[in-house]
C-alpha cells in the first residue's frame, strides 16, 4: 500500500508540474501573440501594408536566388549531380521558379508602393501580389520535392534514396516556415479594417479574416478541445521542425568509433628477389690477338642494370584476411571496447574560403573509400559524405570528435585567426588528425602557409617506409605511392605527441578515388584506396587510445 500511494503522489506531482508549465506556456506564448496584435493594430494600415509587401518581396527576391543557386550550394550537388537534373529537365523546370518568383516580387514591391492610395483597385493589387507569391511558392515547393527525385531516379548509387528523404523533409519543413510571412499578409488581407480603409465602406460588417481572429483568441465553441489541439499540433510541428532549425548553428552529432573489439590481422609481404639469367661465360684473350673466341654481345650494356635490379628487395603482398576484425582490445567481432553502439564511420571534410575545397567530393570520389573500407573492415559506414565548417569542429561533444577530417584543393586556403586556432585545438588537445591532399595548382604553397600558422615551429617532415601508418592493415615497404606527385614523391606529416596529426599526400589520392580512377589503373587506385584505409584506421587508433586508454578512462 506504501508503494501505491509514493506512485499515485509522484504521478499526481507529475500531473502538477505539468499543469504549471502549461499554464506558463500559455501565458508567455498566448500573451506574446496578444501583444503583437495589439501592437500592429496601432499602425496607420498604409505603414502596415507597405511594410509587409515589402518583406514579401525581399523574400521572393530571395527565392529567386535561392532556386537553384543557392539550393545546389546547400545540397552540395556537384556538376556530375547537375548534369543529370539537366538531362532530367530539373534546371528548366528551376529557371520557371525563378521566373515567376522574380515576378513575384516585383509585384509586391508595386503592392508596397501603392499601398499608400486609397483605393479599391490598391486591395485587388495587393491580393494579385499574393496570388502570385502562392503560385511561385508552389512551384517552388514543387520543385523541391521533383529535383531530388530526378536524381535519385536517374542514378540511384550517386544519389541515394536517404539523400532524396532528406531533401523531401527539409523541403517540408522550411516551406511551411516559408508561410509564416505570407499567412500573416494574407490574413490582413481578408479583415474588415482592411477593406473599409481601401473601399472607403465605413459601415462593413465582419468579414472572415474578423471571424478567424476571433477564434483563435477565444477557441471557439469548445475552447478545451481548440486549446488542446492547438498545443498537440504546436508539439507535433516543434519535434519535426527543430532539429532543421538547429542545423548548421547546434551541436554536431557525435562521432563514435564502432563499439566490439577486435586485433588488426594484417597483410603479409614476402620479399622475393629477382632471378638473374644464367651469365655466359666468356674468355678474354690479347685485344691485339688475330684470334677472337666470343663476340661481345649487347644485351651485356645491361649487366649493371640487372645487377640493381638484383639488390633491390621486390615485395609481393598477400591479401589480408581482416574480416571486420580491426579494432582494439583483442575478440573477433572488430571495433573498440569503449567506442559508441551504433556509430557509424563518416568521412568529414572542412570547407575554407578561397578555393575549390569541395574538389571531387561526394559520391563520385570520397565515398568510394568509405565503401572500400567497408569492403575491408566489414564497420558499417555512414550514407553519404559530409562537410563542414572548421569553427563547427568544437561543436563535437566531449571524446566524440571525428579522428580525422580531409582537406583538399587547388588554390588558395583562406581561413580565420579563429579557425587557426580551432584547428590548433582539434590537433593538439583533441588529438583528431588533418588529412590532407594536394589537388594540384598552387595547393602546396597555400598547405605549408596554413601548417605554419596552426602548428608554429613543427617542421613538416618526411614519413619513413617503415612507419606504422605503413603497417596496418596494408602494407606499403615502400612508403606511400606517389600517384601524381604534383608537389613531390613523399608523404609528409607533422607529430605531436608521438603521433601523426598531420598527414600530406602531395600527389592527389583523392583522384584515384574517383569512378573512373582519372583513368589510372586499377592497381594504381586499389594502391590509393589502400592508402586511405591506413590513413584512416591509423587515425581511429591514436584517437583511442588518447581518449579512452589513459588512466582513469
Amino acid at each position: 500500500m506504501d508503494g501505491e500511494r509514493l506512485v499515485a503522489r509522484a504521478v499526481e506531482a507529475v500531473c502538477v508540474a505539468l499543469e504549471r508549465l502549461h499554464r506558463l506556456l500559455a501565458r508567455v506564448l498566448g500573451g506574446g501573440i496578444a501583444g503583437f496584435w495589439r501592437a500592429q493594430g496601432r499602425l496607420r494600415m498604409p505603414v502596415k501594408m507597405s511594410l509587409a509587401f515589402l518583406l514579401l518581396a525581399a523574400l521572393m527576391a530571395w527565392c529567386a536566388w535561392f532556386i537553384p543557386t543557392g539550393y545546389v550550394a546547400w545540397a552540395h550537388w556537384q556538376e556530375d549531380l547537375l548534369r543529370l537534373l539537366d538531362r532530367a529537365g530539373g534546371l528548366h523546370a528551376a529557371s520557371r521558379v525563378r521566373v515567376l518568383s522574380i515576378a513575384a516580387s516585383a509585384l509586391c514591391l508595386v503592392s508596397a508602393g501603392a499601398a499608400w492610395v486609397r483605393r479599391k483597385w490598391v486591395l485587388w493589387l495587393m491580393k494579385a501580389a499574393w496570388a502570385m507569391l502562392a503560385i511561385a511558392w508552389a512551384n517552388a515547393f514543387a520543385w523541391g520535392l521533383t529535383a531530388p527525385a530526378a536524381l535519385n531516379a536517374a542514378d540511384f548509387r550517386m544519389f541515394d534514396s536517404a539523400s532524396r528523404n532528406s531533401l523531401w523533409t527539409a523541403d517540408f519543413m522550411y516551406s511551411a516556415l516559408f508561410l509564416l510571412l505570407p499567412g500573416l499578409v494574407l490574413l490582413w488581407l481578408v479583415l474588415a479594417d482592411t477593406r473599409r480603409w481601401y473601399e472607403r465602406y465605413p459601415w462593413l460588417g465582419v468579414q472572415p479574416g474578423d471571424k478567424l481572429v476571433e477564434t483563435l483568441r477565444t477557441g471557439g465553441a469548445d475552447p478545451r478541445f481548440r486549446t488542446s489541439g492547438y498545443w498537440a499540433s504546436g508539439m507535433f510541428v516543434f519535434v519535426l521542425v527543430l532539429p532543421f532549425l538547429i542545423r548548421g548553428c547546434g551541436w554536431e552529432e557525435p562521432y563514435g568509433l564502432v563499439q566490439g573489439s577486435g586485433e588488426p590481422e594484417i597483410e603479409v609481404t614476402m620479399i622475393k628477389r629477382i632471378k638473374q639469367p644464367k651469365k655466359q661465360k666468356k674468355l678474354v684473350v690479347n685485344a691485339w690477338s688475330p684470334y677472337i673466341f666470343d663476340r661481345m654481345k649487347i644485351d651485356d650494356t645491361d649487366v649493371m642494370k640487372n645487377l640493381l635490379q638484383e639488390t633491390m628487395d621486390t615485395y609481393s603482398a598477400q591479401t589480408p584476411k581482416t574480416g571486420g576484425k580491426l579494432g582494439k582490445g583483442g575478440g573477433k567481432t572488430g571495433g573498440w571496447p569503449k567506442g559508441m553502439e551504433g556509430a557509424v564511420v563518416r568521412f568529414i571534410r572542412l570547407k575554407y574560403n578561397g578555393g575549390d575545397w569541395d574538389q571531387d567530393m561526394g559520391k563520385g570520389a570520397d565515398y568510394n573509400l568509405l565503401v572500400h573500407f567497408n569492403q575491408i573492415t566489414g564497420f558499417p559506414i555512414a550514407r553519404d559524405t559530409e562537410a563542414i565548417e572548421i569553427s563547427r569542429l568544437k561543436r563535437f561533444p566531449k571524446d566524440r570528435a571525428p579522428p580525422f577530417v580531409f582537406l583538399t584543393g587547388r588554390g588558395n586556403i583562406n581561413v580565420s585567426d579563429g579557425d587557426v586556432k580551432t584547428l590548433r585545438w582539434y590537433l593538439e588537445d583533441e588529438g583528431g588528425m588533418l588529412f590532407i591532399d594536394n589537388g594540384g595548382g598552387h595547393f602546396d604553397r597555400s598547405v605549408r602557409a596554413l601548417l605554419s600558422r596552426v602548428l608554429p615551429g613543427k617542421s613538416v617532415v618526411d614519413i619513413a617506409n617503415d612507419d606504422p601508418i605503413y603497417r596496418a592493415p596494408y602494407v606499403f615497404p615502400n612508403g606511400a605511392p606517389p600517384f601524381w606527385h604534383h608537389a613531390g614523391n613523399r608523404a609528409l606529416g607533422v607529430k605531436i605527441d608521438g603521433r601523426w596529426a598531420v598527414f600530406y599526400h602531395p600527389g592527389d589520392v583523392n583522384d584515384a578515388w574517383k569512378d573512373g580512377h582519372s583513368g589510372a589503373a586499377k592497381e594504381i587506385a586499389d594502391q590509393a584506396y589502400k592508402l586511405g584505409v591506413n590513413v584512416m584506421y591509423y587515425s581511429f587508433n591514436a584517437y583511442y587510445a588518447r581518449h579512452y586508454e589513459q588512466e582513469g578512462k
